[in-house]
């Protein structure tokens, strides 16, 4: 058996594969080594995928993990899987290169990821050959959740929201300023902690305050990424992540705006990576 791993900030998809077949798929925690201790990522792996993976069946593990774009990051993701899964071949890769496979297979374009956080590359149909860095939540993820989640928290916080979206949103989570400032500095995971409120956001999108909001902020991602590389509008541009797939109307919206060609827009790259890998 082989396993093929989708990681972002927030959640890991794992997908058994066997004699051309997927199993189901698993789904643990994310393994961003930015945010998870090695301690932290052996106590995930064990308690929510070795209970439901036998390890010594599995031949080879493809992972592909937000926070893996350093040397060192993939040796510290592989280190963990090796300590479990003795028996396999285990390959560590950026996420940015799964969603360029997943999207394109062996064409070229540019593959972008929004998630919890936000990343881009140019893929030429084998390699991410040039990438705009996304610099995490404190310096970027434009477009990403836990962007949105900071424009809307800071219009909160300034008392900047209309009314109706500001009495749903106290009614709904009844934070202080104490329990929002004590989530982002003290607390692990700020990240996820931002991109939590992009739930409430999808609730509000007919609301034009937070269409606006949510429109410019994927406006912002395409000016800050998309339209940084050569000739990017003779591409096809592709999406994976649960913020593009969710607000994929207003995506396209954007895209149109700034005369970008949108493809395909995946939830996750899971089956585009089963496919792509359909080689055994």
């Amino acid at each position: 058996m082989n396993l093929i791993a989708d990681s972002g900030s927030t959640k890991t998809y794992w997908a058994p594969v066997e004699n051309g077949k997927t199993g189901k798929v698993i789904l643990t925690q994310g393994l961003n080594p930015y945010f998870t201790s090695p301690e932290m990522m052996h106590e995930i792996l064990l308690n929510e995928l070795v209970p439901d993976i036998d390890c010594k069946t599995v031949n080879h593990i493809w992972f592909y993990g937000a926070g893996c774009s350093t040397v060192r990051n993939q040796e510290q993701i592989r280190g963990q899987l090796l300590s479990l899964f003795r028996r396999a071949q285990i390959e560590v890769y950026h996420d940015i290169l799964g969603a360029a496979r997943a999207l394109f297979g062996k064409e070229q374009g540019i593959a972008c990821i929004l998630g919890t956080g936000c990343n881009s590359c140019f893929y030429d149909g084998d390699r991410a050959i040039s990438n705009i860095p996304s610099l995490g939540y404190l310096f970027g993820d434009e477009g990403a959740g836990s962007y949105l989640g900071k424009r809307f928290l800071e219009k909160y916080l300034k008392n900047k929201l209309p009314d109706p979206i500001r009495i749903a949103f106290e009614q709904r989570y009844q934070f202080s300023l104490e329990d929002i400032l004590n989530s982002l500095y003290n607390k692990p995971f700020p990240n996820r902690f931002l991109a939590s409120f992009s739930l409430f956001l999808k609730e509000h999108t007919n609301n034009s305050f937070i269409h606006d909001l949510i429109y410019f902020s994927f406006i912002e991602f395409f000016e800050a990424h998309v339209t940084r590389y050569n000739n990017y509008y003779s591409y096809p541009t592709g999406f994976i992540g649960s913020i593009a797939y969710h607000y994929e109307d207003i995506l396209r919206e954007a895209a149109a705006a700034e005369t970008i060609s949108v493809s395909k827009i995946l939830e996750t790259p899971v089956s585009g990576l089963v496919e792509y890998h359909g080689r055994w």
